[in-house]
């Protein structure tokens, strides 16, 4: 599910800087644009000043994304990429099952130059199969590259059996509040405004609301309405979004993905799953809501399609963890006659985690191993990419990839970039995204940091702006009456920083036979989730129904794949230690 949802989610986000722009605080930037950044006058990432090579370099790039492009100089960033380095990228789109087609291409060793991978296994295959090209030369003389990615680098060196460097992460680093990552619950604000705009928060508050929300409105636009939605029968459905609840306290985050073990941020250890009394409080919520009539009873058999498509008819009261879409539906509403129907995400926690109140961990990703890029054995002339990837390192690099041109997508103001209008136009529009090329080069690094004049190098990310641009007028609407300064106002109040670190790092190995019981462990707590949440007709049957349980799953013994996992974190950060 992490895997999964992670990559919705930064496709979410590129979609996002296309609708928000920024301004922001900080020291001076260069001056980046067509007139004064030709090829002669301009400093690689090396600082040095040469000609464009004379022969052009083509490096294929596959894709999954139909991103209608289909060489990289097509688009403004992609000529001044060919102008300087005299460098294009043919995107090969490659339909089905991408690490299927991975693995095919090593077996046969017909894999690209540069090569985008989606997970640290096959990544270790790659390595092992010495497919790869080490990276720790370059890093040594790259020192943009060196510098942006010092967290990212020994973190990278781990994943690897040797310890050397052979691959790169696009999406980080992260300036947390230009990515404040909240999954909650997306509910529609005209239900929040029939109720007197309630600051929802405990799974109690959200039982009684919807509850009343349905007898308000028991159809819409001609159909039955809908409690809760949710798309269970996607992979990462019920084995991750059912047990969810955990990362809404103040403890644990979802950095371990959606396997049999969590990660206990505060304490600094991994736990069990399906024990852990947060993720009992996420099963006992959707019983409530399954008992009352308020989850759909589709929701077991509804993919992320079908799902959508509620959402966007407006049918559904709320929707459970999955609200990138929010803004999608909210224009498609407008669009419909139906602009007091719109939707906002709102915070959830379980009743204990209210009684604790303890500030909430957020996530920050400090690696993302579904967003791997490495160069390969197979690439003619690896040392003109590396130049061009340390140039995308460096400060001109990254604002003209993020940002794009002075003059055209920005201005400078005081010292710091203005997104233009023209910029926001562009921001509303796929095709003209495409044409100037934002999203299409995450393969050299896509940071969701600032720029040195303090504006996030995508514009966009600007929290301000986010709100400004991102937000229809219904949903700022809504979170004025709810007493929020922003959409991530709760959030930044009651929540801090939760880096990653060591622990997105760490699994087992698939074939030994801890890794057997691990996926014994996972697809028992998926069997029994559903049982939890569809069987138990009040509150003493799920306690029996789940004391019954928790006595099978013991004979298990998952303590042992707990406490390996823990072993391999320790060892682990000791190997960080000496690498750093």
């Amino acid at each position: 599910m992490k895997a999964s949802r992670r990559k919705i989610m930064l496709m979410v986000m590129t979609c996002c800087v296309m609708l928000i722009a920024a301004c922001s605080s900080g020291t001076s930037t260069p001056s980046v644009s067509k007139s004064n950044n030709s090829p002669e006058n301009t400093s690689s990432g090396t600082n040095e000043t040469t000609a464009p090579p004379q022969e052009e370099y083509v490096i294929k790039i596959l894709t999954q994304d139909n991103n209608q492009i289909k060489r990289s100089d097509e688009t403004k960033i992609g000529k001044f990429i060919k102008e300087k380095f005299n460098i294009v990228f043919d995107f090969v789109q490659t339909p089905g099952n991408y690490t299927d087609k991975l693995n095919l291409m090593l077996a046969g060793g017909d894999y690209p130059e540069i090569i985008k991978i989606q997970d640290n296994a096959t990544f270790d295959k790659y390595v092992r199969a010495g497919a790869l090209l080490p990276l720790d030369d370059f890093a040594k003389n790259s020192p943009d590259f060196a510098k942006m990615f010092n967290v990212q680098i020994p973190l990278w060196k781990l994943t690897a059996p040797d310890g050397k460097l052979y691959k790169w992460e696009g999406g980080v680093p992260v300036d947390f509040k230009n990515y404040v990552e909240v999954l909650d619950i997306g509910v529609r604000t005209d239900a929040l405004k029939q109720q007197g705009w309630p600051n929802l928060l405990s799974t109690d508050d959200y039982i009684k609301f919807l509850k009343q929300a349905l007898k308000d409105n028991p159809t819409t636009n001609g159909q039955k309405t809908l409690g809760m939605i949710i798309p269970f029968a996607e992979p990462w459905g019920m084995q991750g979004i059912s047990t969810i609840m955990y990362e809404k306290g103040g403890r644990y985050t979802a950095a371990a993905g959606n396997m049999g073990v969590i990660w206990n941020q505060v304490d600094k250890k991994f736990e069990d799953t399906m024990t852990n009394e947060y993720v009992k409080e996420s099963l006992g919520f959707f019983n409530r809501l399954y008992r009352e009539g308020i989850l759909d009873k589709d929701s077991f058999t509804d993919k992320y399609d079908q799902f959508v498509e509620k959402l966007n008819s407006g049918r559904a009261l709320s929707s459970w963890y999955v609200v990138w879409g929010l803004s999608t539906a909210n224009q498609g509403l407008i669009d419909a006659g139906h602009p007091e129907m719109q939707y906002i995400n709102m915070p959830v926690r379980s009743m204990k985690q209210m009684e604790r109140n303890e500030k909430r961990q957020i996530r920050v990703e400090d690696t993302r191993p579904f967003d791997i890029y490495a160069i390969t054995k197979n690439a003619k002339h690896p040392e003109r990419f590396k130049e061009l990837l340390a140039w995308g390192a460096t400060e001109e690099g990254r604002i003209l990839l993020q940002s794009g041109f002075e003059g055209e997508e920005y201005t400078i103001v005081d010292g710091k970039r203005v997104p233009t209008e023209a910029y926001k136009k562009t921001l509303t529009d796929a095709d003209a995204q495409r044409n100037v090329g934002f999203g299409l080069f995450n393969f050299l690094g896509n940071v969701l940091t600032n720029g040195q004049d303090g504006v996030p190098y995508t514009m966009g990310f600007d929290p301000k702006i986010q709100d400004e641009l991102g937000l229809t007028k219904g949903m700022r609407e809504a979170y004025n009456a709810l007493g929020w300064e922003s959409s991530k106002d709760y959030y930044l109040k009651t929540g801090e920083v939760a880096n990653t670190g060591i622990a997105g790092t760490v699994s087992i190995d698939t074939t030994s036979d801890l890794g057997a019981l691990h996926q014994k462990m996972v697809d028992f707590r998926v069997k029994n989730s559903t049982n939890l949440i569809i069987k138990p007709q009040n509150d003493e049957e799920f306690e029996t129904l789940y004391q019954s349980i928790i006595s099978d799953y013991q004979k298990l013994k998952p303590e042992l794949v707990v406490n390996e996992y823990n072993r391999i974190y320790q060892e682990k950060q000791d190997q960080l230690n000496q690498l750093k």
